[in-house]
């Protein structure tokens, strides 16, 4: 189990002590720092409130995280500006009692179900609430003056502090989701550097239990015998422990973990690319706000998902058309059709696609694929994950309905007699 302990003091003097401590050797000791740097920042925005926190939420959101020099500047001095005041800050030397203290133990836990995180927050004194806020600006100046030489560290703690401004500036951080907007930020701002997560310290094959999928993305969390990994295939979430069998996170805490990462993800992926690129990541931000996982297609701008019915599951696609400002839609037929087949299914199909007016059924003459395409257009860069949610529903409701249909002309029913069973939807 990993431990970080804070204990952020305030003297009548002016004066501030920071202690901050760790049981976690190198890197893993700097993951579990910016984990409880961010936890501790949700913590105080929640105490203070909307209200009384903006004056902090605003300073976080002024970080640069890509401004090494920037950061290095802001503890060339003694201490660290906060309300236009300057407040000196000292180290482990500043051993007499804090008139107030704020003292947090993080443990960082390996349980079976999942990652956990218990964090507990105490505080000491009659003048907590008036230094609640000028504890956050001294906990990241002590953070930032340790390790000045460290520009890696450096970034990636703005880019927490930075993130955490921006979910409480747009209202995302509750009381009960202090852990999940912690994670997402300190996994964010860990990829701000090159090779910043990498290696496989479970000694465990890679394989994802819910496709048999082996591309598993490594994801932040401070441990040395346990990992979260994210299938590149699936987009389904893994809990690896050293010595035990992969498990799979349960879906509505692997999509809370997952949409916030991808929120916060966004801005810093706008910066370094074109505005074709846009559509893209609202369909991105779309897909996580119904909840769907997905993968992306390297080199083209798609993602892969699956849809299911009673009658079986089927690979679905969206793909942004950007020169044509359209959205194409995809529900594969999972059997492929054989040559002597075609011209028969292409019959069924060319029936079935009079009159229908959400989707449209396709045969692909040269390798016997059959799909179900939906056409959207893009007259904006936003997609609306409601408008968004009809229109995989229309084209995967198409599919269930003719599937059955499709399957039986395949397998030899003339094109006639099949359509006469299914009603159009």
């Amino acid at each position: 189990m990993v431990e970080t302990t804070l204990d952020i003091g305030f003297y009548d003097d002016g004066e501030a002590r920071v202690i901050v401590d760790s049981n976690a050797p190198d890197d893993v000791q700097d993951r579990a720092e910016l984990v409880t740097f961010g936890h501790y920042c949700a913590r105080v925005v929640n105490r203070l409130g909307a209200g009384k926190a903006q004056a902090l939420i605003q300073s976080l959101r002024n970080l640069e995280a890509g401004s090494v020099e920037e950061l290095v500047s802001m503890v060339a001095g003694e201490g660290t500006l906060v309300d236009g005041k300057r407040i000196r800050v000292a180290g482990p030397e500043l051993t007499s009692p804090a008139d107030d203290a704020f003292l947090v133990l993080a443990r960082f836990l390996d349980p079976r179900r999942g990652p956990r995180m218990s964090f507990a927050f105490k505080t000491r004194g009659s003048r907590d609430d008036d230094h609640s806020s000028a504890s956050v600006h001294v906990l990241l100046y002590a953070l930032l003056k340790r390790r000045a030489g460290d520009h890696g560290y450096l970034q990636r703690l703005a880019a927490t502090a930075r993130s955490m401004g921006e979910l409480a500036a747009s209202g995302r951080i509750r009381s009960d989701n202090e852990f999940d907007v912690a994670l997402a930020a300190a996994d964010v701002a860990w990829r701000t550097r090159p090779a910043a997560l990498d290696g496989n310290r479970t000694g465990m094959e890679l394989r994802c239990p819910a496709c048999g999928g082996g591309e598993l993305e490594l994801m932040l969390w401070p441990s040395e015998s346990a990992e979260i990994r994210r299938c590149s295939r699936c987009g389904a979430g893994l809990w690896l422990r050293a010595g035990r069998r992969p498990r799979l996170i349960s879906r509505d805490v692997w999509e809370a973990m997952v949409a916030l990462r991808d929120q916060l993800a966004r801005p810093a992926q706008r910066e370094t690319t074109d505005a074709r690129a846009e559509a893209l990541e609202g369909l991105k931000q779309a897909f996580l706000e119904n909840g769907w996982p997905f993968s992306e297609v390297v080199g083209a701008k798609v993602l892969v998902s699956e849809l299911s019915g009673p009658l079986g599951t089927w690979k679905f696609y969206a793909q942004v058309v950007e020169e044509q400002q359209l959205l194409l839609l995809y529900s594969i037929c999972p059997e492929r059709v054989p040559e002597e087949r075609r011209a028969e299914v292409s019959h069924f199909l060319t029936r079935v696609n009079y009159g229908l007016s959400a989707a449209t059924f396709e045969l692909d003459f040269d390798d016997g694929e059959v799909r179900c395409k939906t056409v959207r257009n893009l007259d904006t860069d936003e997609i609306e994950a409601s408008a968004l949610k009809r229109s995989v529903r229309a084209n995967g409701l198409a599919m269930e309905t003719y599937l059955p249909a499709i399957e039986s002309v395949i397998g030899g029913t003339p094109a006639l007699p099949a359509l006469d069973r299914h009603t159009r939807p």
